[in-house]
């Protein structure tokens, strides 16, 4: 699972909240989301800003800093923190380590697109973090504007299925779901995509051969073709590419390794944010 620093830039906060923040940073360091504070001098180099919305003088020099720095994701802090806000974030007064962890892991979700737990046939999460981190990433991938890509998804596994949903739907596509190679090639005949993402082992005739056949059909023999599977040896890669694939990914397949054979493959794609 991958482990990411988030740089945080602070705007006001009394020095004892400060102190209070480098502590929970500090007990925190054996996540997999990790967040530090930056020197002021280092603003810019900022991932997420912290800004005490109670402070007038704070939140006179963010305003002028955001000028130029609007990119990045903004949390409040503030004593009277409303329940529910669309587009803001809000941290509320007193700072704890469950409220703070909790604010910033969803900024890293919500807004950055951060989330390692959803790995493409791996192990089963059982952690309670990761549960909530899975379960904020798929509310928010359901908010994603459609951009009128067309995706495949071709495996019998059910939790593969899941989290392809979600690391698709973060891009805004349509998905259609195929559990047989059978199945796929039914929904390759009546229907266009702009990719395939293709399980090796499939009830019924293999990956392999389903590759092929996509391969001499008029709409997708163009199509890229994203191989997903246990078997990572040279050969297994070979036959794959013989076969015609384009990509050749050994699960368990972290999100980063997805969102780079996306965006190779479908340049114009962004994840939505």
């Amino acid at each position: 699972m991958s482990n990411k620093v988030f740089q945080i830039t602070l705007f006001g906060l009394a020095t004892n909240e400060q102190n209070t923040l480098g502590s929970i940073f500090k007990l925190a360091a054996s996540r997999n989301r990790q967040y530090a504070i930056v020197n002021p001098s280092e603003r810019t180099t900022a991932e997420i800003v912290l800004v005490d919305i109670d402070d007038a003088n704070a939140l006179n020099q963010w305003r002028s800093f955001s000028v130029h720095n609007s990119q990045i994701p903004v949390v409040k802090v503030t004593k009277t923190a409303p329940d529910e806000s669309r587009h803001e974030i809000y941290l509320r007064r007193p700072l704890t380590l469950k409220r703070v962890l909790e604010t910033l892991d969803k900024v890293t979700i919500d807004k950055i697109n951060f989330v390692p737990e959803l790995v493409v046939g791996g192990e089963e999460v059982r952690n309670e973090e990761a549960h909530a981190a899975l379960s904020d990433a798929a509310k928010f991938a359901e908010k994603a504007s459609p951009t009128g890509i067309k995706a495949l998804v071709i495996d019998d596994a059910l939790s593969v299925r899941k989290a392809m949903e979600i690391q698709l739907k973060f891009f805004g596509m349509a998905i259609d779901f195929a559990e047989t190679g059978e199945e796929a090639l039914e929904y390759i005949q009546n229907h266009t995509y702009d990719i395939i993402f293709l399980d090796l082992m499939l009830p019924g005739i293999d990956g392999y051969q389903v590759c092929k056949k996509i391969r001499t059909h008029k709409t997708s023999k163009s199509t890229p073709v994203i191989m997903l599977t246990g078997k990572g040896s040279r050969f297994d890669k070979l036959k794959g590419t013989m076969a015609g694939a384009n990509e050749y990914l050994t699960k368990p397949v972290e999100q980063e390794q997805l969102k780079e054979v996306i965006k190779k493959h479908l340049p114009n794609s962004t994840p939505h944010t």
